[in-house]
């Protein structure tokens, strides 16, 4: 078949009407960037589908020559046109619309490179060898959808997609090309293996970078989760406020009033407000002489011991005082109820 000259601004105008229709839901310049590789690359996946499951069926022979002839040669002749006409829109359309996100080598080079690609594909009449390989925009869907979508981002997920497509089944069928039985049918050309063979060093260049920058953001993520310093409650509150305070971290000032565990000194009346004023609050008064904390300090005992001591001393503190204000409500509840009988009985 030869190369469709009239089928190409029809789809080109559909890619453009798509973008436009779509580009108005999303904000960034990234995510437009990956409106028409989503479209493009569900498509070709759709597409390579009956080439994936024969190849591994029937091998790479029977399935070459099914593709030639009948629904599949016009599946396949159809998909390399519509690949190639993708990244002619890609290309025109980012450089208008997302230009930052279309870079040299991932943009201009690969594209022009693979518009080229497709070009001989179908001239020479070997599309099936590109629709079996076409499974391999599998991880380029899962990654477009991410950047559309990022609540449906995993990146587990995508780096073994990738790695089972682009890497280990490439590996595969890079081998299964470059035989000599293959390459007899394909009339002894070198450009599929060659052309898979550059492929698959770029894809491994882009596994090892999607590795490491995993790496790097699950340690990123593991250093800011808030560690909780033992179980003693006023460890836990103040490790809770500031991060940065640990059971083996003293503080740097010799007083007390200084700490990150003391609270800033009560407020004057004026400053109060009005509806916290008749609150009842047990006055506290936490030791300053006993603790040494340059003496803590030079001993390791650390920054957990002092809140221990100042907390056991005053614990019993704590638990009278409940118990006081809880008999002084209930004694202020009994007095409403006699009043409330009172004025009952009097009406």
């Amino acid at each position: 078949m030869s190369f469709p000259f009239l089928l190409c601004p029809s789809l080109y105008t559909i890619f453009y009407l798509l973008y436009t229709v779509l580009s108005p839901y999303f904000d960034t310049e990234r995510k437009k960037a990956y409106i028409l590789s989503s479209i493009s690359s569900c498509t070709m996946t759709i597409l390579s589908i009956p080439f994936f499951l024969s190849y591994l069926t029937n091998g790479l022979k029977e399935t070459f020559e099914a593709g030639q002839e009948g629904w599949m040669g016009q599946m396949g002749w159809f998909g390399a046109v519509f690949f190639g006409v993708y990244l002619f829109a890609d290309l025109t359309v980012g450089y208008l619309k997302y230009p930052s996100q279309v870079g040299l080598l991932t943009g201009w080079i690969h594209h022009i490179v693979y518009i080229g690609l497709m070009f001989y594909v179908v001239q020479t009449q070997i599309t099936p060898i590109f629709l079996m390989g076409a499974v391999m925009e599998l991880p380029t869907f899962d990654l477009a959808i991410s950047n559309l979508f990022p609540a449906l981002r995993n990146d587990l997920r995508f780096l073994s997609s990738f790695f089972i497509f682009r890497i280990l089944f490439h590996s595969i069928y890079l081998i299964d090309c470059a035989r000599p039985s293959s390459r007899a049918f394909m009339g002894n050309s070198w450009v599929p293996t060659v052309m898979l063979g550059l492929a698959l060093m770029m894809h491994l260049s882009w596994f090892k970078g999607g590795v490491t920058g995993y790496i790097k953001r699950q340690k990123k993520s593991s250093h800011k989760r808030t560690i909780m310093v033992d179980e003693d409650p006023i460890i836990e509150m103040v490790s809770t406020v500031d991060s940065t305070i640990s059971s083996d971290v003293l503080p740097s000032s010799s007083s007390p009033y200084e700490s990150p565990l003391v609270t800033p000194h009560t407020a004057s009346p004026s400053q109060i407000p009005f509806f916290l004023s008749n609150l009842n609050i047990p006055a506290i008064n936490l030791p300053t002489g006993i603790i040494d904390l340059r003496s803590l300090k030079e001993n390791g005992s650390g920054f957990r011991e002092a809140v221990r001591n100042s907390w056991d001393e005053q614990k019993e503190k704590f638990t009278m005082g409940r118990l006081v204000r809880r008999k002084l409500s209930e004694r202020e509840e009994e007095g409403r109820v006699v009043v409330r009988e009172v004025v009952e009985v009097d009406e």
